[in-house]
C-alpha cells in the first residue's frame, strides 16, 4: 500500500475516532473491510496478499487502534487457517465475511457485558462527571435510567463539540438530568461530583491509559479532590505492548496571535497512569490493576503479572 494512501486512511481513522469514538470506529472499520472484500476483484494467488496488506495498514495506525488491532489478528488466524485448504476465490470471500462478522459480533458482546456490570456502579444521588461521549459510558448512563432507575445527574464536560452534541443528545432523548460546562471549568464542581466515569482507547502493559485529549487534566484534578474514578473498557482494548509503542499522533502547527507568530505541537491523546484510576471494570466486572495484556483473546484468556 503506497504511504500516501495509508497516510489517507490513518487521518480518516482518527477522524471518524474523534467524531464516532473508538467502538464505532471498530465495528465501521470491520464493515468496510467486508464492503471491501465484496468489491475486491483479483485471482486466488493475489488475494492473500491482498488481505495482509490491509491488515499490516490497519495494525500500524496512529494512534494502534488496539481492539481492531486484536480482531484483525483473530480474522487472520482464521483465513490462516482457512487458506490452507486451497479454497476457491469464492470460498475464500465467504470465509473472510464471516470471520469478520464474528468479529463485530465477539467485541458487541463483550461491550454490552462491560455496560450491564457498569450498573452497579449507579446510585440515587450521584453526580457523575462525563469527559466524552464513550459509547460505552453513553449506554451505561442510558441503561442505568431505563433498568435499575436510581437519581443520578450528569456534568457533561464540552470538550470535543460533535462528541458532546451527540452525549447530550442521548441524556435528553432518555430524560436524564445533566448538566453541560468546558472541561477548563471542571474546578467549579468537584464539590457536586462524586464519580467520573471514563473509556480508553488503549490500556497498555505498563500500566498506563490512551484516551482522549484533555482526559488527563479531568482525571488528575478528580484524583485530587477525592472523586472516585472509573475506567469501563472490555479487554479488547489491553495491549501487548506499552504506552510508548501505541504511535500517538502529534502534528506541528502554527499560530498567530496577538501579532505573536510561533509553532506549536499537539497530540491526538494523552497518557494516564492507571494508578489514578479507582475502579477498572471489564466485561468480567471489576479488575484489578495488576492486569495487562491478555496472552490469548481466542481463548480469552487474561493474565496477571502473578501468572
Amino acid at each position: 500500500m503506497k504511504e500516501n494512501i495509508r497516510n489517507t486512511m490513518y487521518q480518516l481513522l482518527r477522524d471518524i475516532g474523534d467524531i464516532q469514538g473508538i467502538a464505532r470506529t471498530t465495528i465501521l472499520s470491520i464493515e468496510s473491510f467486508i464492503a471491501a472484500i465484496k468489491e475486491l476483484r483479483c485471482s486466488q494467488d493475489e488475494v492473500a496478499g491482498l488481505y495482509i496488506e490491509l491488515a499490516d495498514a490497519i495494525k500500524n495506525s496512529q494512534p494502534k487502534i488496539i481492539p481492531l488491532i486484536h480482531l484483525i489478528e483473530r480474522f487472520e488466524k482464521d483465513m490462516r487457517q482457512i487458506m490452507r485448504t486451497s479454497p476457491s476465490i469464492e470460498e475464500i470471500r465467504n470465509s473472510a465475511e464471516k470471520s469478520l462478522r464474528e468479529q463485530i459480533e465477539l467485541f458487541k458482546n463483550k461491550a454490552d457485558k462491560v455496560t450491564q456490570h457498569g450498573l452497579n456502579y449507579i446510585k440515587n444521588g450521584d453526580v457523575i462527571i462525563a469527559h466524552s461521549a464513550s459509547w460505552v459510558i453513553t449506554n451505561i448512563l442510558i441503561e442505568a435510567k431505563k433498568v435499575t432507575k436510581p437519581l443520578f445527574r450528569v456534568i457533561v464536560l464540552e470538550q470535543n463539540k460533535e462528541r458532546t452534541r451527540q452525549l447530550i443528545q442521548a441524556l435528553r432523548e432518555h430524560d436524564i438530568d445533566h448538566h453541560v460546562t468546558p472541561a477548563h471549568d471542571l474546578s467549579h464542581y468537584v464539590n457536586e461530583a462524586n464519580k467520573m466515569f471514563l473509556g480508553a482507547l488503549t490500556i497498555t502493559s505498563d500500566h498506563k491509559i490512551v484516551a482522549p485529549s484533555g482526559t488527563s487534566g479531568t482525571v488528575s484534578l478528580c484524583h485530587l479532590n477525592n472523586i472516585s474514578v472509573h475506567l469501563f473498557a472490555n479487554t479488547l482494548h489491553y495491549s501487548h505492548n506499552r504506552a510508548i509503542d501505541q504511535y500517538i499522533y502529534s502534528e506541528e502547527g502554527n499560530t498567530n496571535t496577538a501579532n505573536l507568530h510561533f509553532p506549536i505541537t499537539t497530540h491526538s491523546h494523552d497518557l494516564i497512569d492507571l494508578e489514578l484510576i479507582d475502579h477498572v471494570v471489564t466485561e468480567d466486572g471489576e479488575t484489578g490493576k495488576d492486569y495487562y495484556c491478555p496472552v490469548d483473546f481466542s481463548s480469552n484468556v487474561m493474565a496477571t503479572k502473578e501468572d
